[in-house]
């Protein structure tokens, strides 16, 4: 069925509208729970959001009652910089009142209704200037956007195409995580528990490095700078900041991979784009690279670029552009910068006073602590940590090409010009 024949149909008529609710921060006892608190910062790319930064205790819920929305609503995020992101609930949660949410009525599929908000973000973030400094899409008026409305058998349909693309993407996304982990997590026990030296020590025998040993603060007679091929430094001296500068005049022939700060928090591979959309200047993204933000640093971002091929990619200026100096490498670089410890360093020397202006200067980052390890210890991580950090690079790349398929079929599903076959039952799938 042709969408000329569905009725638009305002979001107040699909279901209930519920704008979310902070519970009081000065009450700690409402805070830390088992009730998922989703605030845009948690909708990162993910289509059903089950876990969560924080959570509510039950006397947290109980404060903000009226603002409780049960798993399946649809949420979007409608102020700010962040209007516009759309995600569906995994479990019955609050939200802040920086999201509006549609309980939607048995009667329609909500999983139709998030496909189509999903795509609407730049329409929204029109709707929401209104010449404001704070964009904002109030209650009233997310209530009154409307949608195309097809019979539900055609909505549960249209959700069946794109609902396993996304499956695939999520999946991607969780071995990703393990995979990186698992390089991370080598990286903690050799270079900050130092679980190799303590073996060495009496807990069960092995021949990696004995300089490391040298490294352990709990080992007599620690002294890094006493320790043939140990070093304590800086990460100016682990590394190099590149700076080079590009102009939307070099970009726009171009089709590029565009690394940003909004595209991290939103849990996406850098988008490809048409050069011509990006109108300022941005610094060159070579291969074989790190990428760190310097903005709002409480938020630990980094990012190792994957360019395939003949692929040019640019990032914001807010990223540091990091390549390792031999002899160090990519993946020891890589597993550094995304520490807990290499965050915790950089968020403590943020300058600024609030988050959108929180940043930390270029020269102060490269000021933070690094060990330099020696090569062959270095070499003898990156056989390990390579492996799996290439095998999460294919798995993004392959998330990257699903999500442009899913949005290249999102329109005409969306407005019954691409034609579906009729829902499959259980049996024939």
């Amino acid at each position: 069925m042709r969408s000329d024949t569905w009725p638009e149909v305002a979001l107040a008529r699909l279901g209930r509208i519920v704008t979310g609710k902070t519970p009081s921060t000065k009450i700690a006892e409402y805070f830390g729970g088992s009730t998922p608190f989703v605030t845009p910062s948690d909708m990162d790319g993910r289509r059903i959001i089950s876990s969560t930064g924080r959570y509510l205790t039950e006397r947290g819920v109980e404060s903000v009652r009226n603002a409780l929305i049960p798993a399946g609503s649809v949420m979007v995020s409608c102020i700010g910089s962040d209007m516009g992101k759309a995600a569906i609930a995994g479990r019955d949660c609050i939200t802040n009142q920086q999201i509006n949410s549609i309980v939607v009525d048995p009667a329609n599929c909500a999983e139709y209704v998030y496909y189509d908000l999903s795509s609407r973000k730049p329409e929204f973030q029109v709707l929401a200037a209104g010449g404001s400094a704070q964009p904002i899409l109030n209650k009233g008026h997310f209530s009154q956007v409307t949608l195309p409305l097809p019979p539900l058998a055609e909505q549960k349909r249209i959700a069946e195409v794109l609902g396993p693309l996304d499956d695939k993407i999520e999946l991607n996304r969780r071995m990703n995580r393990t995979l990186e982990s698992i390089a991370r997590a080598i990286f903690k026990s050799w270079f900050v528990d130092f679980d190799p030296v303590r073996k060495e020590m009496g807990e069960g025998g092995t021949e990696l490095s004995p300089n490391l040993a040298a490294l352990d603060p709990n080992h007599e007679g620690f002294a890094i700078e006493n320790a043939p091929g140990c070093m304590l430094t800086t990460l100016g001296d682990v590394a190099v900041a590149s700076n080079d500068l590009v102009s939307p005049k070099e970009i726009a022939p171009e089709v590029v991979d565009h690394y940003s700060i909004p595209a991290f928090d939103d849990g996406q591979v850098p988008s490809r784009e048409a050069g011509v959309s990006i109108k300022s200047s941005k610094f060159a993204v070579p291969r074989g690279c790190v990428l760190v933000s310097r903005l709002n640093p409480r938020i630990h971002r980094v990012w190792l670029p994957q360019l395939a091929g003949e692929r040019r990619g640019v990032c914001s200026t807010e990223f540091l552009v990091l390549r390792p100096k031999p002899p160090m490498t990519i993946e020891y670089l890589y597993a550094l910068v995304s520490s807990d410890q290499f965050g915790d360093e950089l968020a403590s020397r943020v300058t600024g006073t609030s988050g959108s202006h929180q940043r930390v200067k270029r020269l102060d980052a490269l000021s933070i602590p690094a060990v330099m390890p020696p090569a062959s210890t270095v070499d003898a991580y990156s056989d390990i940590a390579r492996p799996v950090l290439r095998q999460a690079g294919r798995l993004r790349e392959e998330s990257r090409l699903l999500a442009e398929f899913r949005d290249a079929l999102l329109p005409g599903l969306l407005d019954g010009s691409l034609p579906i076959g009729p829902a499959r039952t259980r049996a024939e799938n």
